[in-house]
């Protein structure tokens, strides 16, 4: 039984089956401690939530059984994720699957549902965790060589690899719809199907799962580290359609956008800076977002122009918004809760979006993007939208996480710090 936390790590406890009835029923008994694990699985202090002031009591976990999925490189095993209450039996508002339902809860409010689906870029390499870790991750090697961008003979030297992965998320119940080298030494990307936004966020948890056991048992290594070396970041692009009574509302007959989708894209143009903190959570983030990497630094958006922030797909009721900002370290929950409040946002103000743009975005005049975690972790603290989205109890909770891995940044030296300044300062 586990549960995201806040950095989309699965936490939770080994169950034999014969006890699979009983936590059904009435769930497990859990320390609460994954409110506000970080990246590192270590408890952030001073958090509200939970921690020493509280004891670290226990919490109940209560399986979503509609999530049972078994582990196939596990035989015997499955997991099911689950929700986290409180010792009263409350559901906990700042849990990573709250905070997606309630936003999914606002979009139904209006008469609209939406779906979703997050492309995750990784790196393979040939070196396994272990050896990673004795050299403090600094001596790697990639799957090979060159890049496998849209290279099928590239791309299927790692086939070994792959065709395992594409085997066990078959076991997992969870379908490949296609897969492709992408343009760094190692690094893949596989597209699963869309789903609502509570499921795609749930399948993208499994699937790094799936990803790192794969590699694990393989005697390799993945990351999703949004920017692990200077070769070109991994990012976790997110697919939007917006329903109602089950048509797309966001593509107008004529092949332009609708009222609906005019004002739902203004909100996420519009409103990207003051999410990008979820979007881009931990300091690393943001070596990735720079001009000319494919990843966007500015709030601009175009008709399937891969240099914006939002790249408008497809006409009329195919139409789909392609949302590229964040990157592949991002918690899937978190990211599709600010997609979802940012468009929200966009059509109860009755926003217009700007004009698109049709050449090189990283040459527009159009607002920048937060340029760091500092910046980021500021624009959100200092947000109305994200404070009425989230309600102040769940903003001040999501702020305390971001300035405890901010102010963990600031404190690290790093090699490049030893680089550039150990003789020459």
């Amino acid at each position: 039984m586990a549960v995201p936390n806040y950095a989309g790590r699965l936490i939770g406890k080994r169950l034999p089956v014969a006890r699979w009835p009983s936590v059904v029923e009435s769930g497990m008994a859990m320390p609460d401690f994954h409110l506000v694990s970080a990246v590192d699985n270590f408890p952030v202090p001073n958090m509200e939530v939970t921690g020493l002031h509280t004891g670290f009591r226990n919490g109940v976990l209560r399986p979503d059984v509609a999530t049972l999925t078994p582990l196939p490189w596990e035989p015997g095993t499955a997991v099911v994720l689950c929700d986290t209450f409180d010792s009263a039996g409350e559901p906990v508002d700042e849990a990573p699957r709250s905070i997606l339902r309630r936003q999914v809860e606002c979009l139904a409010e209006r008469g609209l549902e939406a779906t979703v689906v997050s492309e995750l870029e990784f790196y393979l390499f040939r070196t396994s965790y272990e050896k990673a870790h004795r050299s403090a991750y600094s001596r790697v090697e990639p799957s090979y060589h060159r890049h496998p961008d849209n290279d099928i003979l590239i791309a299927g030297y790692d086939e070994p690899f792959l065709e395992a992965l594409r085997e066990n998320l078959a076991g997992m119940g969870i379908p490949v719809w296609a897969s492709q080298g992408e343009g760094g030494q190692g690094q893949h990307e596989l597209n699963l199907r869309h789903s609502n936004p509570l499921g795609a966020a749930d399948a993208h948890v499994l699937y790094k799962l799936a990803v790192k056991a794969t590699a694990q048992s393989l005697n390799r290594s993945v990351t999703f580290m949004a920017k692990p070396s200077s070769d070109v970041g991994s990012g976790c692009h997110i697919h939007l359609s917006v329903l109602g009574d089950g048509c797309n509302v966001l593509g107008a007959p004529d092949g332009s956008l609708s009222h609906t989708g005019e004002r739902f894209l203004a909100g996420l143009v519009g409103f990207a800076g003051d999410f990008t903190a979820l979007h881009a959570p931990y300091a690393n983030s943001y070596r990735r977002l720079r001009p000319g990497s494919w990843a966007p630094v500015n709030a601009t958006w175009g008709l399937d122009n891969r240099t914006c922030l939002v790249r408008v797909v497809g006409r009329g009721r195919d139409l789909r918004f392609e949302f590229r900002l964040p990157g592949a370290d991002v918690n899937p929950y978190l990211a599709s809760a600010a997609l979802l409040a940012s468009g929200l946002a966009g059509l109860d103000g009755e926003l217009g979006p700007p004009p698109p743009v049709a050449g090189n975005a990283y040459e527009s005049d159009a607002p920048g993007l937060p340029a760091d975690l500092t910046e980021a972790v500021q624009r959100f603290g200092d947000s109305e939208a994200a404070r009425t989205a989230f309600g102040p109890r769940v903003h001040a909770h999501l702020l305390g996480m971001l300035r405890n891995e901010r102010d963990e940044a600031r404190a690290a030296v790093t090699d490049w710090d030893l680089q550039r300044g150990f003789e020459n300062a």
